[in-house]
């Protein structure tokens, strides 16, 4: 088999945010094991993901694209195997990891990462249209549902909306009847109807308005690690948890060098 080989000094690994914002900010080639943008009701963050991989594959800085399949360390020299069946090796003098999805060659975690974001896409077949975007909650089961205009109604139907609540939960709670997505219909259904939303309605009797009975139908669930697992540093393996730069400063300046390179273009 026929091997591409590239060389670096310092190699930033991950497909999220904060490795986007890492790797552009630093100037460093990134290899991303993972697409990992942020969800559409994260709007500003989405938009600056966009951005940051239209960005950073202008720069030649992200170097395989999206066709990672899996990364294998050995020393200081990573494997990568594409979706397309070819094989990368990757010289380095230190990897910054953001993501340790579909990365081996790690050392044993101190402590593996027990919480998770959880996504229960639902389809509203009976309720109102309404102009409602999102309903908070303290607790972190169903803690946010957010309203989305359908797609399976053609043309434009803004107040026609589908839904998905965001849980955030351990290991031990997924395993359980009590947090699955039977459960979060339940709960979804009671807020909903708590917030003054009801089926469609269905005329009148007796000069009251009869409404069908509120109908939520769950499509899927989607979950997804909160981080990664804990691991400690190594002489060439550098491991990044926290935010990289503050939010807004971030975005401005993306935005501003995004323009600015449309411009030359």
């Amino acid at each position: 088999m026929r091997y591409c080989r590239f060389s670096y000094d310092k190699v930033v690994i991950g497909g999220n945010l904060n490795a986007f914002l890492y790797s552009y900010n630093h100037g460093l080639p990134l290899i991303i094991n993972k697409l990992d943008s942020p969800p559409f009701f994260e709007v500003e963050k989405k938009k600056l993901w966009n951005e940051l991989y239209f960005l950073l594959s202008l720069a030649g800085l992200n170097v395989l694209g999206d066709k990672t399949d899996t990364i294998r360390i050995d020393e200081n020299e990573l494997t990568v195997s594409t979706k397309d069946f070819k094989v990368v090796k990757i010289k380095f003098t230190e990897l910054i990891v953001f993501d340790d999805s579909s990365l081996f060659g790690l050392p044993i975690p101190q402590k593996e990462e027990n919480r998770f974001i959880v996504l229960d896409w639902m389809v509203a077949k009976s309720c109102v249209p309404h102009d409602k975007v999102r309903i908070s909650t303290r607790s972190d089961f169903v803690k946010n549902i957010y309203f989305y205009p359908t797609d399976r109604v053609d043309g434009n139907h803004a107040k026609i909306k589908d839904l998905v609540a965001v849980s955030y939960l351990t290991m031990e709670q997924l395993q359980d009847f009590n947090y699955s997505d039977t459960y979060v219909r339940f709960k979804t259904t009671k807020l909903l109807k708590k917030n003054g939303l009801t089926g469609r309605k269905n005329g009148f009797h007796n000069g009251k308005q009869i409404t069908y009975t509120l109908g939520l139908e769950v499509k899927k669930r989607e979950t997804m690690r909160m981080g990664m697992n804990l691991y400690e540093d190594t002489d060439n393996l550098i491991f990044k948890y926290k935010d990289v730069l503050p939010f807004k400063s971030s975005l401005s300046k993306c935005v501003n060098k995004l323009n600015n390179t449309l411009n030359v273009l």
